[in-house]
């Protein structure tokens, strides 16, 4: 970077409320996923201040104030409604389509008499084709038209093929009423059926059933729907096509029964009046591995009071019909799953009892081999990956905006070490590492307190370690033989010394057990500080910053990457060829 004064020199900057450009030769200089990062945060921000469009469309979402229990199940399948009565219509090609007024036919001839004709079907039923007669085709289905269009063709001019196509399909209007989101008249495509009818009027109501839907023609009901068919166990029983005049009627909601505990989807679902309790667990995609079956109970609101009964035996769900309000409640046993890897007898999952500690995973998997290194054991824990993960996003943007003000200002302060920081942030995978003990006699003894595991928490055991790594701004970034009683010049010394970049005032070490320590160099003031280095330590040098205003942010991000890199290390020493 000797030319990097240079290249700020020539950098162009378009100041504005709206915008913001860089020079090329500067983002030439910044690593590529630097740089798209950083051209990312500038667009967004410049995004956020100006004013936002949305492209046309016929669906709007609903407003969240009408939406209501969102608990309830089929809620989310309603969430868009149209934004106007009269949808844009569009051909249909089903063969099984049946044909009306209003329908557009394409009919082409093709052969001794080439020639395209295009028939809209009158009121009679009928369309006309020249040197033939009228072919009457309402009622009929696409593919009876065009066997009976085809063979008259045929029979009536030699050499003569004919290709029937459907160009537009008729519009029709139906009344969809009662317990809906948005009732009215609409305007749909005439191959519509019950189900597209739900979706431009918005689906049921907070009142309305998804269970009793009807279609009524004249005043008989033709068809009548129970969309848990189809969202449940994936049936599209939407048999009859929407004619003009039809009304689609969604009746009041049924019973609602909220499914709680070990069930696979719980929530809110609406029972018809005569269904037992136990279709819940149809609706509830089922039970999960830690139902307690033992422990089941249904809660019911019997005048005013909340009743509980409780099920002894768990075939007597077949015989009790679910009420309005119910609670059905499913326990489960306080398991959690974890992993073990590594340097156990056992490694693998494991199913552990609430409340169970790293003790007890230890002696599920059979104990330590006799080469584990239990100093260097490494806990890991969803959420706390998921808070690591935040804080280093939340690092990495600061960077990105100092990287921004010094592009604005020209000034190269610190830029090589800010880069060269990004870049270790951005290409370390965050850890979830829980700082933890893992030596059983010291447990045992209660010196020290057991951590109880969480579901989904990860053990690393490594194998003991004859070495120290040693990485940053040495001569030689690597692997040193641990030496006994040896401080952390003598593994400096073995690595070639420092870079003439080497921050000697800032070295990290991070010692097995998770540790980080902040090494400082003997002065005048302080007599050297004593650091104990054990046989798979990671001592880090980091480079020297010249940028005054992140002293703080870059201790924390050296800290967030030697943490990184001492979870990696211990992985990687557990695999086997």
């Amino acid at each position: 970077m000797k030319n990097f004064f240079v290249l700020f020199s020539t950098l162009l900057l378009c100041l504005s409320i709206k915008s913001q450009n860089f020079d090329e030769s500067f983002l030439n200089s910044l690593p590529e996923n630097i740089r798209e990062d950083l051209l990312s945060q500038v667009e967004q921000k410049q995004t956020a201040e100006e004013p936002q469009y949305r492209k046309s469309s016929s669906f709007v979402p609903k407003n969240s104030s009408s939406l209501g229990d969102s608990d309830r199940f089929g809620s989310n399948f309603f969430m868009m409604m149209q934004s106007s009565l009269m949808p844009l219509n569009e051909p249909n090609f089903d063969s099984n389509y049946i044909l009306d007024f209003g329908d557009e036919i394409t009919i082409q001839l093709v052969g001794a008499k080439d020639n395209t004709f295009i028939n809209v079907i009158e009121r009679d039923g009928s369309i006309f084709l020249p040197e033939l007669k009228k072919f009457f085709l309402s009622g009929l289905s696409l593919e009876e038209a065009s066997i009976l269009i085809k063979e008259t063709v045929k029979s009536s001019f030699i050499g003569v093929e004919a290709f029937i196509t459907l160009t537009n399909v008729r519009d029709i209007q139906v009344v969809i009423t009662g317990n809906v989101f948005n009732p009215g008249t609409y305007t749909l495509s005439g191959n519509s059926n019950i189900f597209h009818a739900l979706m431009v009027s918005g689906g049921p109501s907070n009142d309305g059933s998804f269970r009793s839907i009807k279609l009524i023609r004249g005043n008989d009901v033709i068809e009548e729907i129970d969309l848990y068919d189809t969202f449940i166990n994936g049936k599209a029983n939407f048999k009859k096509r929407l004619r003009s005049g039809d009304v689609v009627f969604v009746s009041p909601i049924g019973n609602l029964v909220t499914l709680v505990g070990s069930f696979k989807r719980p929530g809110t679902y609406e029972f018809l009046n005569d269904e037992m309790i136990s279709a819940a667990i149809d609706f509830g995609n089922g039970l999960d591995s830690i139902a307690n079956l033992n422990d089941v109970s249904i809660y019911s609101v019997l005048d005013g009071n909340i009743i509980k009964k409780s099920i002894k035996d768990f075939s007597e769900i077949n015989n009790i019909k679910a009420r309005d309000g119910d609670r059905f409640v499913i326990s489960s046993y306080k398991l959690r799953e974890v992993n073990i890897y590594g340097a156990v007898m056992n490694p693998g999952k494991y199913i552990i009892n609430e409340g169970s500690g790293i003790k007890d995973l230890i002696l599920l998997a059979g104990g330590y081999t006799k080469n584990a290194y239990p100093l260097g054991g490494v806990l890991e824990n969803k959420k706390t990956k998921e808070i690591n993960q935040l804080a280093s996003t939340k690092l990495y943007e600061t960077f990105l905006d100092n990287l921004a003000n010094l592009a604005t200002k020209g000034s190269d302060e610190g830029f090589e070490s800010i880069v060269s920081i990004m870049t270790q942030l951005k290409d370390k995978p965050t850890s979830g590492r829980v700082s933890a003990n893992f030596d059983l006699d010291l447990i045992n003894s209660g010196e020290v307190k057991d951590i109880v595991l969480q579901n989904g928490d990860a053990v690393t055991i490594p194998e003991y370690l004859d070495h120290v790594y040693i990485f940053g701004e040495v001569s030689s970034e690597g692997t040193i033989r641990f030496s006994e009683n040896k401080d952390i010049s003598y593994y400096i010394d073995k690595s070639g010394g420092y870079t003439n970049f080497a921050n000697k005032k800032g070295i990290f070490i991070l010692q097995p057990n998770g540790e980080t320590q902040r090494y400082k160099r003997a002065n005048i003031f302080n007599a050297r500080e004593k650091i104990k280095i054990y046989p798979g330590s990671v001592i880090f040098i980091p480079r020297e910053i010249k940028n005054s205003l992140l002293v703080r942010e870059t201790a924390q991000a050296y800290a967030t990457i030697l943490g990184n890199i001492g979870v990696s290390l211990a992985s990687v020493s557990v695999l086997k060829d």
